[in-house]
């Protein structure tokens, strides 16, 4: 209940708090910075735990993009419902379905997939697995930094902080990835 009154209050604004213009409007800026933050820390935690594994390249590749498909759709599908739930809650659905529920979708899953692939270039550039995942690891923490501080710039809030808790955050993710990785191969 707390998700839905905090996406609420960004959507429709607060009475405490000025309404803000958005880049691409607040459902469209909101599903950017979801399909950011998303789930793309966990991707690089999973790809951090399998190359303890497997130092097949091909099969960590093949297993990222089935991964990163799976998990951007499963994103913006929350994404769509959550919002249309909650427009349904508090009585305010739109008629036009498309361009309020589905959109927003859609540019979630476009923007995860994009990040995402990016973060796998490290897997096809760099010649050694081991520095590879590092790499990405750290490309990964890094686009979380940016997608942090540019919401607190936008937001005119903290945005060092914003950009330092997405970091902490997705290298913790990333770090419980590649120990569950490495304790599991131990098995």
């Amino acid at each position: 209940m707390k998700e839905t009154l905090r996406i609420y209050r960004f959507r429709h604004g607060h009475p405490k708090t000025p309404r803000r213009r958005l880049p691409l409007g607040a459902d469209n800026f909101l599903s950017v910075l979801e399909g950011i933050e998303g789930g793309f820390a966990i991707f690089s935690g999973i790809l951090a735990g399998l190359s303890f594994e497997t130092s097949n390249r091909r099969l960590l590749l093949i297993t990222a993009a089935i991964g990163i498909i799976v998990n951007g759709f499963n994103s913006s599908a929350i994404r769509y419902s959550s919002q249309h739930f909650t427009d349904e809650l508090d009585g305010h659905e739109k008629r036009r379905v498309i361009h309020y529920y589905l959109v927003p979708a859609a540019v979630e899953f476009l923007v995860y997939l994009a990040v995402c692939f990016v973060i796998l270039l490290p897997l096809m550039l760099i010649g050694s697995l081991s520095r590879a995942v590092i790499a990405s690891s750290l490309l990964t923490v890094l686009v979380l930094f940016a997608a942090g501080y540019y919401k607190g710039s936008l937001l005119k809030a903290r945005p060092w902080r914003d950009g330092l808790e997405l970091a902490v955050l997705g290298g913790l993710i990333i770090t419980v990835g590649a120990l569950a990785g490495y304790w599991l191969t131990r098995l």
